[in-house]
């Protein structure tokens, strides 16, 4: 279980991947997943630098590719698969395993044309295509949860595909933007979960439904960490944990009749672990550990991001090294 960089973080500060590179061994992370559209005009000298860059200083490397979705970018199943084919030869170049893509965001779920349904109909189409190129060069296709599905949305989408090559990026605060609870959504996704977006945040309640901050200083937010991470750690001790970080926040319209009903594995067990977070987040933003938006429009976020980058970093291997410590302590006294 390695710690890397989610170069998403650093969006404000426009460095390329090599500085990026540099920033990631600085902070001693062992890796780093950043956008393949970083790399657009970038000549094969470059790309054979960075890799060789990689390699000397014994970092992984995880690229973002494009879209899967062709009810979400009006393009064709066959228009949607050849934006990828570029994409596994650049991952081959960097020694990239992974090349991950989400589904879109929740405004897709309350599409009328097409439809929810529909578009996960698409998407399995378009990944089933992509799987057969992805074991053609040995590389990873992740499907992120991204504020866009439920936990067993996505896993029956990875279950349909039915390829090795397609699986899981666990984004660890996403759940809370679809009503789920994040351990339960770790729970579900674990067994096909091959690399993470590592992330703490906080919800609260709103007139329109409740929002949800892009980042909190990890521990301090509603996520269950430690949990997740065991679960993770238990399910797959490879499994990379890319630290992410974001300001600002995300109206969620939980009032909403149409995204409601989106919701097809809505249960009332569910409901009420998520409310209970809605509880606890109101109390923590009046205790002042987060903003509300009034005040996050006010904060420099390409300031202090960066400035919490290191204690996020030293929060993340210390709980990998716990979490690490315990369960084999545990494994070792069962045998």
């Amino acid at each position: 279980m390695k710690v890397g960089l989610d170069a998403l973080t650093l969006k404000a500060v426009s460095l390329d991947p090599l500085e990026l590179l540099e920033l990631t061994r600085a902070h001693s992370l062992e890796g780093l997943h950043f956008s393949s559209s970083l790399l657009k005009g970038r000549d094969d000298a470059y790309i054979e630098t960075l890799a060789a860059e990689a390699e000397a200083q014994g970092l992984f490397l995880e690229l973002a590719g494009a879209g899967v979705n062709p009810g979400r970018s009006g393009r064709s199943i066959t228009e949607t698969v050849e934006e990828w084919k570029p994409l596994f030869a650049l991952a081959k170049k960097l020694n990239a395993p992974i090349l991950n893509t989400c589904f879109g965001l929740l405004k897709e779920r309350t599409f009328s044309a097409p439809t929810l349904a529909e578009q996960i109909e698409l998407t399995i189409q378009v990944l089933r295509e992509l799987s057969l190129l992805a074991a053609d060069h040995d590389v990873m296709i992740t499907m992120e949860l991204h504020v866009d599905l439920t936990s067993l949305e996505l896993v029956h989408i990875i279950e349909a595909v039915d390829s090795a090559h397609v699986r899981v990026n666990l984004d660890t605060a996403n759940a809370l933007g679809l009503l789920e609870d994040p351990v339960d959504a770790a729970r579900v996704l674990a067994p096909y979960v091959h690399t993470t977006h590592f992330k703490d945040t906080c919800i609260y309640p709103t007139a329109e439904g409740y929002n949800w901050l892009g980042g909190a200083p990890l521990g301090r937010g509603l996520v269950d960490l430690p949990e997740v991470v065991e679960i993770l750690y238990r399910a797959n001790p490879n499994v990379h944990l890319n630290i992410e970080d974001s300001g600002g926040f995300i109206p969620i319209p939980m009032y909403d009749e149409a995204f409601l009903k989106s919701f097809t594995d809505l249960t009332p067990e569910r409901m009420a672990r998520f409310v209970r977070h809605l509880w606890r987040g109101e109390q923590q933003v009046r205790a002042g550990l987060h903003p509300r938006p009034e005040e996050s429009r006010e904060i420099d976020w390409a300031a202090v991001i960066p400035a919490r980058l290191q204690y996020n970093v030293d929060y993340a291997r210390r709980l990998r090294d716990e979490t690490v410590a315990r369960v084999g302590d545990a494994k070792r006294n069962e045998s």
